[in-house]
């Protein structure tokens, strides 16, 4: 038996204008973090997507693994690997927190920022890329669009 290529699921492939909404979000989401990645792993080919959503977790400042691992919707027992990961390969440091001597606080180290500002580089261009595709104002219209789509599925109270 002949083994062929890895086919993307039914869901990735066969977009129409017409697709659901949380499978079109879906797919724009896959296309940036490859993007994305792509253009980071030209740096550190170790680089992962996981690598990037904790670096996005931390773009408002220093945080607590735990703080971290809330923003990805996943554990600190499954988020401290990657954490440690990004710690040994000298992007982040774990420093003392002030308010709390017994905790620590993840915060990116120069190599670090300098990585993180790579990859928040290339989610302009991909954006400006976009914006040339659709228009500017159209890009913000659906982004204003989707904020407002995923309101409306917040619990309410919530």
């Amino acid at each position: 038996m002949s083994r062929s290529a890895p086919q993307e699921p039914p869901a990735l492939v066969a977009l129409t204008g017409s697709s659901r909404l949380g499978a079109l979000a879906r797919r724009l989401a896959q296309a940036v973090t490859a993007g994305v990645l792509a253009e980071v792993q030209q740096r550190d080919a170790r680089i992962r997507a996981v690598h990037l959503r904790v670096f996005a977790s931390l773009e408002n400042g220093p945080a607590r693994a735990v703080a971290v691992a809330r923003l990805l919707g996943t554990t600190k027992q499954t988020t401290g690997p990657v954490i440690d990961e990004l710690v040994a390969w000298g992007y982040l440091a774990r420093r003392d927190d002030p308010a709390d001597a017994r905790a620590k606080l993840v915060d990116f180290t120069g190599a670090g920022r300098g990585l993180a500002e790579a990859a928040a580089e290339a989610v302009r261009a991909l954006e400006s890329r976009m914006a040339d595709e659709v228009g500017r104002e159209e890009l913000d219209r659906c982004r204003e669009t989707l904020w407002r789509a995923m309101g409306a599925l917040e619990p309410p109270g919530g």
